[in-house]
C-alpha cells in the first residue's frame, strides 16, 4: 500500500510540473484576472529562459508565487534585476493562481521538493512550520542576510510561530472604514480621528442618517465578525483561545455589548436590515460608492478600487476604540509571505533573494505595492512620490495603524469557518428580533465550543 501511494504522489508531482512547465492553463488568481494566449506565450519563454540559465557552479534557485498576471509580471521583472545584480545566482520561478496552488505546494512538501522560496498566507504558515517545512529565519537576520532593521516589529510579528520568524511579511494591511469626507463635511460631522471611539461612531451614525436621510454605514464596523474580534482584543482578550479547542474570552458581556450597539443603529435606520446589504454583489454595488451610506467596513488595500468606482475622494478611518480599552484592537495583518523551505540547498542564496525583494527600492519601484504597503520604512518614504492619491492615503493609514496597533493573534483555528457562518446567523437573528444579544451570546458560546473542540481532534 505504502508503495503505491508513494508512486502516486510521484506521478501527481511530474504531471503537475509538467502542466506548470508547459503553461497550459493561463495564470488566473482570486480576484479572476487571467493571462491573454500572447502573455501566457511569453510567459513560458521567460520560464524556458530562466530554467536554460542554469549551470556550471551557479547556486540555483526555485521560486514559486501565486497572484495575478499584473504580480507575475512585475515579480519576473525583480527576478531579472536580482540576478543582474548576482551573476552567481539563477533562479527558476513558477505561478499559478490562487486556485490549486495549495494542492500543487503540498504535492511537493510530500515529495520533499519544495521551492527554496513559495509565497505563503498565513492560514498555512503554522501548519508549515510546525511540520519542519520551513526554515527559521531569525540566524539569518542575526547574520545580517536578512536585514529588518527599518521594519516595525508588528509588521514582524505576523510571521512568527512559537517565536520564530518563518516568514515575511510582502506588504501589510489592516481591517478599517473607508469614508466620504464630503458627505461628513454636508452633515457636518467631524471626520474620524485617530482616537474616535465606540460613542464617537454612534454619535456620527446617528447624526449623519438624520441629516442626510441616507444610511451611515453598511454594516457595523468591522462586520460581525472582524467587529467582534476587534472588540475582544480591547478588552485584553482573544476571540480564539492558542490551541484553536474553544473560545477564549470569558466574559459574555463583551459580545451582548458590540451587538446591542449594532442593533440600536438598525432600528433607528442609520444602518440596513441584512437583506439589504445582500444587494453589494461587487465594489461597484457598494452603498458608499452609490453614496447610499457614508461608510463602509473594508481592509485598507481596498480604497484603491473603491476610489475608483466612486470616482470621487475616499479615506480611511481607523475601527473605534474603546473607552476603557487595555490594549489596541487594531493589528497589523500580512498580505502574504515569503518563506524559504527547510530542505533549500541553498538557504543563504534564497534569504539574499527575500531581503531583495524587502528592501531594495529599485526592486519596489517595479512592485509599486502589488502585493500591499511594504514593510520597510525606507522603501515606503521612497514610493510616496510615485503614488496615486488613493494610494498616499493607503499608505499614510497604515503609519497610522503601526501607531495604533497591538500584535496580531494567532491564526484561526481549523473550525473558523463554521464559526463564522455561525456567528453570521446569530447576527441576523439579533437584528431581525429572533434573539436578544445576551441570548445570542450564550448560544454562541455553546455551539461555538462544540465546533471548535470537534474540529481539533
Amino acid at each position: 500500500m505504502k508503495k503505491w501511494w508513494s508512486l502516486l504522489v510521484v506521478v501527481i508531482l511530474v504531471i503537475s510540473m509538467v502542466l506548470t512547465a508547459c503553461g497550459s492553463q493561463p495564470a488566473k488568481d482570486n480576484t479572476g484576472s487571467s493571462t491573454t494566449n500572447d502573455q501566457q506565450k511569453q510567459d513560458e519563454q521567460k520560464q524556458g529562459e530562466s530554467k536554460g540559465n542554469a549551470g556550471g557552479e551557479k547556486a540555483e534557485l526555485r521560486i514559486f508565487w501565486w497572484g495575478s498576471q499584473d504580480r507575475h509580471d512585475r515579480t519576473i521583472k525583480v527576478i531579472e534585476m536580482f540576478e543582474e545584480k548576482n551573476p552567481d545566482v539563477t533562479i527558476q520561478y513558477e505561478f499559478s493562481g490562487w486556485d490549486g496552488y495549495w494542492e500543487k505546494v503540498a504535492a511537493l512538501a510530500a515529495a520533499n521538493n519544495l521551492p527554496d522560496v513559495f509565497q505563503q498566507d498565513y492560514q498555512y504558515l503554522a501548519q508549515y512550520a510546525k511540520k519542519g517545512l520551513l526554515e527559521a529565519l531569525d540566524p539569518y537576520v542575526e547574520r545580517g542576510i536578512l536585514d529588518l532593521s527599518d521594519v516595525d516589529e508588528s509588521s514582524i510579528v505576523g510571521g512568527r510561530v512559537n517565536g520564530k520568524l518563518y516568514g515575511i511579511n510582502l506588504g501589510s494591511n489592516a481591517p478599517c472604514i473607508v469614508y466620504d469626507p464630503a458627505l461628513f463635511q454636508q452633515a457636518g460631522v467631524p471626520e474620524p480621528t485617530p482616537d474616535w471611539t465606540w460613542e464617537d461612531y454612534m454619535d456620527a451614525a446617528k447624526k449623519i442618517h438624520e441629516k442626510l436621510g441616507i444610511y451611515a454605514d453598511r454594516t457595523f464596523p468591522g462586520g460581525y465578525f472582524h467587529g467582534l474580534k476587534h472588540y475582544v482584543r480591547q478588552h485584553g482578550q482573544k476571540l480564539y483561545s492558542d490551541d484553536g479547542t474553544k473560545l477564549d474570552y470569558s466574559d459574555d458581556k463583551l459580545f451582548e455589548e458590540f451587538f446591542t450597539m449594532e442593533l440600536e443603529l438598525v432600528k433607528q435606520g442609520a444602518l440596513p436590515m441584512p437583506d439589504e446589504r445582500l444587494e453589494v454583489k461587487s465594489v461597484e454595488d457598494e452603498f458608499l460608492v452609490t453614496k447610499k451610506a457614508a461608510m463602509a467596513a473594508a481592509h485598507s488595500n481596498q480604497i484603491v478600487a473603491m476610489t475608483k468606482a466612486a470616482n470621487r475622494p475616499l479615506k480611511l478611518a481607523l475601527l473605534p476604540k474603546h473607552k476603557d480599552q487595555v490594549k489596541e484592537g487594531m493589528y497589523v495583518k500580512p498580505s502574504q509571505f515569503f518563506s524559504v523551505a527547510s530542505t533549500s540547498k541553498n538557504k543563504d542564496k534564497a534569504v539574499q533573494f527575500v531581503n531583495y525583494f524587502t528592501n531594495d527600492i529599485e526592486a519596489n519601484k517595479v512592485l509599486m505595492a502589488e502585493r500591499g504597503v511594504p514593510i520597510s520604512s525606507k522603501v515606503r518614504e521612497a514610493l510616496i512620490p510615485l503614488l496615486s492619491d488613493a494610494q498616499k492615503e493607503m499608505f499614510n493609514f497604515m503609519e497610522v495603524v503601526i501607531a495604533n496597533s497591538s500584535p496580531i493573534d494567532p491564526p484561526d483555528p481549523p473550525g473558523h469557518p463554521e464559526v463564522d457562518k455561525l456567528l453570521k446567523n446569530l447576527e441576523e437573528q439579533m437584528l431581525y428580533g429572533q434573539l436578544t444579544p445576551a441570548e445570542a451570546a450564550i448560544k454562541f458560546r455553546e455551539e461555538a465550543n462544540k465546533i471548535l473542540a470537534k474540529s481539533a481532534q
